[in-house]
């Protein structure tokens, strides 16, 4: 016969305790955007013959940018901004100014996790370097300038690869050739896909450490999410029956949620306090009664690799802070008798 205590604790890791929203330190993105663009400031009265101004259009891009940690990123676009034709009622246009160029800013991202954890405020900020043309009754010209843009907007974060941003960009005073320098607005909704975010490895089965079983993060959840994969799910369902077996005292399951140092206190122990709750949701949806288990969040303040990581950043030092993301279920009671479990151990031949 043999006697074994009992005490069960589940570590599920959550892939980066920084807000959703935002893609991982030392990432590359690309993306692309649609929208109305608009020209200000046109005054027609200063083209010959002109009486009002077309300015709205069909307006876009592209870009590829670098997140170079939670909250900075730079970005190099192309916009295509449209055109702004001069007319007189009832005739063709007598003068048209067409823009287009390249922007290089700088970006800087904040959570509103109130709205959602998966939501970002973002403010851009640089140069844009525009080519217009001006074209005025047989004659046309070409110019190459400098404007100040500015942009801000919302990211939101759709699963680990896509995000979705709404944007208003102001490009401020555009040099051309004309008799006008127009300011241009452009409100957009583009798409972002993340290049190359790094990757935790998963584990195929628990581990049984100290009286703990230890899961990897993978399994349960997808990246930067609180809800349970279906793989999640089927993990936990092997922890089911025995915690149901178990019959402890009141309020002797505990679900502790824990993550690792990157991010801001307030940010990890919500994430903490979320995953928790969804792993002990889960159990109860399953039959662990809910009088039997409770769920608290600690963030990062009980990390387990201690100062081994200092010296790595970005996808390497999310990987090696992955024992420090985890869920510990543990089981407690008036006593340790209550949680062993007799092995039968046949030794007759």
């Amino acid at each position: 016969m043999k006697k074994t205590t009992l005490a069960l604790a589940v570590a599920i890791a959550s892939i980066t305790s920084v807000a959703n929203a935002a893609l991982p330190e030392n990432t590359w993105y690309v993306g692309g955007k649609l929208g109305w663009s608009k020209f200000y400031k046109t005054e027609s009265d200063k083209v010959e013959g002109a009486d009002k101004v077309s300015a709205s259009r069909v307006g876009g891009g592209a870009f590829v940018g670098f997140q170079a940690n939670r909250y900075l990123a730079a970005e190099l676009g192309y916009d295509w901004l449209g055109k702004a034709e001069y007319k007189t009622n009832g005739s063709s246009p007598t003068g048209k100014l067409t823009v287009h160029g390249a922007s290089l800013t700088g970006k800087v991202s904040y959570p509103i996790s109130f709205i959602s954890d998966d939501l970002d405020i973002y403010a851009r900020a640089g140069a844009f370097i525009h080519t217009t043309k001006w074209k005025s009754g047989g004659s046309h010209s070409t110019d190459t300038s400098v404007s100040p843009v500015y942009a801000l907007g919302f990211d939101y974060r759709l699963n680990e690869d896509f995000s979705t941003r709404l944007e208003y960009q102001w490009v401020n005073k555009i040099g051309n050739d004309g008799p006008t320098d127009p300011s241009n607005g452009l409100l957009t909704l583009g798409v972002t896909y993340a290049l190359g975010s790094p990757n935790v490895a998963k584990a195929s089965e628990l581990v049984l450490r100290e009286n703990r079983f230890v899961l990897n993060e993978d399994v349960l959840f997808t990246y930067a999410k609180a809800e349970l994969k279906p793989e999640g799910k089927a993990a936990l369902d092997n922890l089911v029956s025995t915690l149901i077996k178990l019959n402890p005292s009141e309020s002797a399951i505990v679900v502790i949620g824990h993550t690792d140092r990157i991010g801001s206190s307030s940010y990890n122990l919500k994430l903490s306090e979320k995953r928790a709750d969804a792993v002990m949701n889960y159990l109860v949806s399953q039959g662990v009664p809910a009088n039997l288990i409770s769920a608290r969040g600690v963030g990062k303040s009980q990390p387990l690799t201690g100062d081994q990581c200092n010296a790595l950043k970005g996808a390497e030092l999310i990987t090696c802070l992955a024992p420090d993301r985890r869920v510990e279920i543990e089981v407690k009671a008036v006593s340790v008798q209550e949680f062993e479990v007799t092995e039968h151990k046949d030794n007759t031949k």
